[in-house]
């Protein structure tokens, strides 16, 4: 199948652009109602798809593994592996390498495609398959994640999307979660139950808080609700995402929520309990699935 630059997908209200060539990325999520247009993430900018930028994009895949990696370096199974530094200035690797590689269109109907990555080693000196599986109902937007070891060695895992979402000074993300990892120089250092951890469940306004935090125990349940338009944004998912980063650039200029399989640097924090830092090792032929549901609400509740 031939790719295009943008391919599109719609259901009732609700309408998706995808950018295959651009890091497998979401470039727009959408819906129209009572003739208004409404971006229910933060759409690319014609500089990000132009530049093939995923980090303007909509949302991007995070594979094989999400956050960060302190100085690009770990040990697994008694190799010393270096990765990259993929992310500007920063001395560290990030994210993995799924959001930097063009992917393939395997599947495209009116309200649903599916996308696909076949990795040899290389910068992850590791080979897998990467599938991203889209479907759009009248109600819900659906994405499936799924990894597979194609390697002949074990291999450590972790998956998660990176959302990107409007920012407005009155909203609110509300989530159960049971502990936030403190950070210093971008690498966590201390998992705590804080203000910010209750804060977050009754729903906290994000225009009073900077973060750049990993959390732990997390419900499988967020909600953005943006109060100067009575609309709101549902996001679940499930095992293995339970972990939850929020992310508050300093401008601004729009809020990440992203579920993720691990948190940040996991690959050299072996020494902790498995729930506290999650990620997974695949067998050769073994696979890791993740799902989320974003589900838009246009009303006033």
């Amino acid at each position: 199948m031939k790719d295009k630059p943008v391919i599109s997908i719609a259901a009732g209200t609700l309408h998706l652009d995808l950018a295959p060539a651009i890091g497998g990325s979401i470039a727009r999520f959408y819906g129209k109602e009572k003739g208004q247009t409404v971006e229910w993430m933060r759409p690319a900018s014609p500089e990000g798809l132009t530049e093939a930028n995923p980090q303007m994009m909509a949302s991007f895949p995070l594979v094989p593994f999400s956050g960060r990696v302190r100085d690009g370096r770990f040990v697994f199974a008694g190799r010393h592996i270096s990765l990259p530094r993929n992310f500007g200035n920063s001395p560290h690797a990030i994210h993995g390498n799924g959001w930097k590689l063009p992917w393939k269109i395997t599947a495209h109907d009116t309200s649903s495609a599916s996308l696909v990555l076949e990795h040899e080693r290389g910068d992850w000196p590791f080979a897998y398959r990467a599938e991203q599986h889209f479907l759009l109902t009248p109600r819900s937007l659906e994405v499936e994640l799924i990894v597979a070891n194609t390697d002949a060695a074990a291999m450590p895992v972790g998956i998660g999307l990176h959302p990107y979402f409007p920012y407005t000074p009155g909203m609110t993300l509300q989530a159960e979660v049971s502990q936030m990892w403190e950070a210093e120089h971008d690498m966590p250092v201390r998992l705590t139950r804080n203000d910010t951890v209750e804060s977050l469940a009754r729903g906290l306004k994000m225009g009073s808080i900077t973060l750049d935090n990993n959390f732990i125990g997390w419900k499988h349940v967020a909600t953005i609700r943006w109060p100067e338009t009575g609309r709101r944004l549902r996001m679940s998912t499930q095992a293995p995402l339970s972990y939850l980063v929020v992310y508050t650039p300093p401008t601004r200029a729009f809020l990440c929520v992203e579920p993720v399989s691990n948190t940040v640097d996991w690959l050299n924090l072996g020494d902790l309990e498995s729930d506290q830092i999650g990620g997974a090792i695949l067998s050769p032929g073994a696979s890791i699935t993740g799902r989320v549901r974003f589900e838009p609400d246009f009303g006033t509740g």
